[in-house]
């Protein structure tokens, strides 16, 4: 527990310092979620530019469905919004075949899923499963796939992004680097 002193020991000055010792690392870490939200709004802003269905609404359930810790609830959600959908009359019965292949997903293809979306995302290279076993290797197998994938492909995806918002050709590919933070049109990202 931490230690505590009387007010009466500290004088009003003194109290008044000791909360701006204090406040200082409020003010930094306030600062910091306040610049990350205005990175986030501005990264938002340009994929949504790049591709209208990148929505904030995307990203989020992204971002929910990738921190959880229980991959049963996105797919419990989706069965039930699904249900509704089909309640008001917007979507066809999805009952049968499209229900039984939605469920679930084998064990493999949720390890190769996984895999593929670390690679992807440049998450660490690694599995969670026992090294050299077989879940192990389809794991990085897959990792490496998504890594190399993205690595290769989004230069030329950026190019077309670029060439599309500035109706130009793209531009060559030469000395691009999918990790900068500076778009070609010199705006941050």
């Amino acid at each position: 527990m931490a230690a505590t002193t009387d007010g009466n020991k500290l004088s009003g000055e003194d109290r008044q310092k000791l909360f701006a010792y204090h406040f200082r690392k409020e003010l930094v870490a306030e600062t910091a979620r306040r610049a990350a939200i205005a990175d986030k709004s501005a990264n938002r802003k340009l994929a949504k530019g790049a591709d209208p269905s990148f929505t904030g609404q995307k990203f989020d359930h992204y971002l929910k469905a990738h921190f959880g810790e229980d991959d049963q609830k996105p797919v419990d959600r989706l069965k039930s919004d699904r249900e509704n959908l089909e309640w008001l009359g917007l979507i066809p019965s999805t009952a049968g075949d499209l229900f039984k292949q939605g469920d679930r997903v084998d064990k493999e293809a949720m390890i190769k899923a996984k895999g593929y979306k670390a690679g992807l995302l440049g998450l660490d290279r690694v599995s969670g499963f026992d090294g050299g076993s077989v879940d192990d290797k389809l794991f990085l197998e897959s990792y490496d796939a998504g890594k190399k994938e993205y690595e290769t492909e989004l230069p030329e995806i950026m190019k077309k992004v670029s060439a599309a918002s500035t109706h130009e050709e793209p531009p060559a590919t030469k000395g691009f680097d999918p990790f900068s933070t500076v778009q070609t049109n010199g705006k941050p990202n």
